[in-house]
């Protein structure tokens, strides 16, 4: 897994990971955010995921968040490393964001938290108008990844 480029630093005073989630049919498993106002996407589709506590690494506040958010308790490893990314977040702060992935995971294995799992082909995420921009170019990320072995 290659370290993320951004974290908190002097420029990024917040930060966030974000989890890709796969099916082993290769559709993408998404969260419908919930319909609040105080949060960021609110009524979209994006990835799981969410803000870092200070002490935490990238991969520990994408694990924290998986496991908060879907139920999923995943180890390190099967996480892998797509982009980072920095951006202003819905309150205006500059934030160092770091997204992966994790293929093979079975959307009824998910005990979802925060809004709802919403199970989608490529063709389906290019026709929702609900899914967020950034979430349709992370996803083209991870189009363009070699697939490991089975």
């Amino acid at each position: 897994m290659t370290a993320a480029t951004l974290w908190f630093d002097a420029e990024h005073t917040h930060a966030a990971a974000g989890i890709f989630l796969t099916t082993p049919d290769g559709r993408v498993i998404l969260q419908l955010r919930d319909d609040i106002p105080d949060i960021d996407h609110p009524g979209k589709i994006t990835c799981f995921g969410g803000a870092a506590e200070p002490h935490e690494t990238p991969v520990d506040c994408a694990l924290r968040e998986l496991e908060e958010e879907t139920g999923i308790k995943a180890p390190p490893g099967a996480l892998r490393f797509l982009a980072t990314v920095s951006k202003l977040d819905f309150r205006g702060n500059r934030t160092a964001c770091v997204f992966y992935t994790m293929t093979g995971v079975d959307p009824a294995s998910l005990h979802v938290t925060e809004g709802k799992a919403v199970v989608l082909s490529p063709a389906e995420v290019a026709k929702e108008p609900k899914v967020t921009q950034s979430c349709r170019e992370l996803l083209a990320l991870i189009a363009d990844l070699p697939q490991p072995s089975m």
